[in-house]
């Protein structure tokens, strides 16, 4: 049920990750094709994909990402330990990662509130309101926190779904 749940808020904010690299690469394409062709860029550009892309394509699909076991792994050592040393060491990085990631959710979502509270804009070639923005980095961390908190509690269970490439509680269809 947990994880079902996990999986289905880290897929659709995975989702809203990859449309925002879909609108980044339209917004930049037609900022271009207007620079060049017509002799007239789209004012704000360089503060939009700043600003709202990127953060949106760095940190929502963080969660996703962990769950399908995709982020850079090192195994020089642990590679030739037994397979249950291997899965008990994976739960403790997944703890201690876990424990920044929420360190960092908590700093972040203060950091958010209060560039709310201000109503945060970025002024280049025009005023870019980027306060919403500053939400995007607490709930991809925090969802990412919940991800390795779950893997860590299947692992010490036994559980050693969770360490395969797309284990068994994602949503279907």
């Amino acid at each position: 049920m947990i994880g079902k749940a996990l999986a289905f808020v880290s897929t659709g904010l995975a989702w809203i990750g990859g449309l925002a690299l879909i609108l980044m690469m339209l917004h930049i394409a037609a900022d271009v094709v207007a620079r060049y062709i017509f002799n007239a860029p789209l004012h704000g550009t360089v503060e939009i994909v700043s600003a709202y892309y990127m953060v949106a394509v760095v940190f929502l699909p963080l969660a996703m990402i962990e769950r399908f076991n995709g982020h850079i792994v090192v195994e020089l050592v642990t590679q030739h330990m037994p397979r249950r040393i291997q899965e008990v060491l994976i739960g403790i990085v997944a703890l201690l990662s876990a424990l920044y990631f929420s360190a960092f959710t908590w700093r972040t979502w203060g950091d958010a509130l209060n560039k709310f509270a201000v109503g945060e804009s970025a002024l280049g070639t025009v005023q870019v309101t980027v306060w919403p923005t500053r939400f995007y980095l607490p709930i991809g961390c925090g969802l990412i926190t919940l991800v390795l908190l779950y893997k860590a509690f299947r692992l010490f269970a036994g559980d050693t779904s969770v360490l395969s490439r797309r284990y068994d509680e994602q949503p279907h269809g």
